[in-house]
């Protein structure tokens, strides 16, 4: 499994030797896929690294269902690493007007974990639109974002601290390019941060790490062998999204790292959305995006703040989505039936993706709202 790649690397030689006489048990307890009997299954979301929800007391699972499914008696079908078993038993009816609690045991016995099976309609599974950044989880020393309402984690925001922790520069969630900050206009903020990777940076060719934050997932595999395919940007969105509005300070670092040297350039910010069309093989937009002038066959619309400057206190913005550079018109019925996707992607060095910027290059933002039209009657 992808979180547990450089685990298996370290360990692989001892798995390779002639003195091992029979295969370890499987460790791993974890559910790869499901399907669900009774249902039309519109969209399945099951992400290794989302974090642990306390209010579930287990990892969530999403699957979003066609409107017209009874949720009171649905059969569940499960995947799970070889070996593994899970109760209650895979295929067994259940009512998921609530979550549904499932544990996975090893094969070996040794591990579990517990999930939360959340089966909603599509219309109660649009993420929320505006963003306070008031509450994190503390995961290998860094912090997570999430949203939350109605007791549900209901958006949980990707960052590239995962791929800082391998640096070994981070002891405390403040130590990483992207934590919570108590410094917000009312209560938290997030804040972003420029930061040298050190000297492990520097022999891969990575010397800094740009605060970031963005709606969608980040791919530690591909962080390791092409960046800009690490940050995956994407989640269903049921509306036309009509602006993007919020808050930001910022200040740019000392120096400015390009090419393996300091340089007179000035570091600038980030901070953009986008809104496009899913297809069978694009589900999500990444890193390149940006770096080809956010042109691509499936971008509807782009709010992305363009002036930006430094600033002491806080800067308020407000950008309309841009359909017209794309010439494309919304569809109400591929809305309804989940096909676009938004992502709203913040980073405290413009180039850092490419790892060019200023350490030091410091955004903090707060109270971002997506206004948006109704195109759908559910």
């Amino acid at each position: 499994m992808n979180r547990k790649i450089l685990f298996l690397l370290l360990i692989a030689g001892l798995f390779s030797t002639a003195c091992i006489r029979e295969e370890a048990l499987n460790a791993e307890a974890d559910i790869t896929a499901c399907t669900v009997n009774g249902a039309t299954v519109l969209t399945t979301d099951i992400d290794y690294y989302r974090t642990f929800d306390e209010s579930l007391n287990a990892y969530p699972i999403y699957i979003e269902v066609d409107n017209h499914t009874n949720l009171s008696a649905l059969a569940p079908v499960f995947e799970l690493t070889p070996g593994a078993a899970i109760s209650p038993e895979s295929g067994t009816t259940h009512n998921f007007n609530t979550p549904v609690r499932y544990t996975v045991t090893s094969e070996d016995g040794n591990w579990h974990r517990t999930y939360a099976l959340i089966i909603r309609h599509q219309q109660t599974k649009s993420i929320p639109t505006t963003y306070h950044f008031e509450t994190a989880d503390t995961q290998n020393k860094y912090h997570i974002l999430y949203e939350k309402a109605d007791g549900y984690t209901t958006l949980t925001w990707a960052s590239g601290n995962q791929g800082f922790a391998l640096t070994g520069g981070g002891n405390r969630p403040s130590d990483f390019p992207t934590f919570l900050s108590d410094e917000g206009r009312s209560g938290n903020c997030v804040k972003l941060i420029t930061r040298s990777t050190g000297s492990l940076g520097q022999m891969v060719n990575k010397p800094i790490a740009a605060g970031n934050l963005f709606m969608g997932k980040f791919n530690m595999i591909n962080a390791l062998t092409d960046a800009l395919n690490a940050t995956n940007f994407g989640t269903t969105f049921y509306y036309k999204p009509l602006t993007l509005s919020g808050y930001y300070k910022y200040k740019a670092g000392e120096k400015f790292y390009d090419k393996g040297k300091y340089t007179d350039r000035k570091d600038n910010f980030e901070l953009y959305a986008i809104f496009f069309e899913q297809t069978d093989s694009v589900k999500y937009m990444d890193g390149h995006l940006a770096v080809n002038n956010f042109q691509h066959s499936q971008m509807v619309a782009l709010a992305r703040v363009t002036d930006r400057k430094e600033s002491n206190e806080w800067v308020h913005f407000s950008i309309p989505f841009d359909y017209n550079s794309y010439g494309k018109v919304v569809d109400a019925d591929k809305l309804r039936n989940g096909q676009y996707s938004i992502a709203v992607i913040m980073s405290s060095s413009q180039e850092g993706d490419r790892f060019r910027g200023a350490p030091g290059s410091t955004l903090m933002v707060d109270d971002l709202e997506i206004t948006y039209e109704h195109l759908t009657n559910y």
